[in-house]
């Protein structure tokens, strides 16, 4: 599967990038990790929802909009809540 960057570029899609996010989203509202396998399983999830559409490939929005879902639906919104304050942070700071 590939990834398209918000700058155009092609990469292959990364799972441990997924769940590197959501792991630091998880320390954000913890202070700590406790456990990393709700990061795995969305990771998993969102591979498998990419894996099978035509062209094979996403965009990185896509891939955090999805993020977002899973977390939001999981049974810590919180840390949906600081995965969406940090990825708005990010994109002002990309806008300046």
């Amino acid at each position: 599967m590939l990834v398209i960057k918000r700058n155009g570029d092609i990469v292959d899609f990364n799972k441990q990038k997924i769940i590197d996010a959501i792991n630091a989203a998880f320390i954000e509202v913890d202070g700590k990790l406790y456990e990393d396998d709700t990061a795995y399983d969305i990771a998993y999830d969102i591979e498998d929802c990419f894996k099978y559409q035509d062209g094979n490939s996403c965009s990185v929005e896509e891939i955090q909009d999805l993020v977002e879902e899973y977390l939001m639906r999981s049974e810590r919104p919180d840390v949906a809540r600081a995965y969406i304050r940090y990825r708005y942070k990010k994109e002002v700071a990309r806008n300046y």
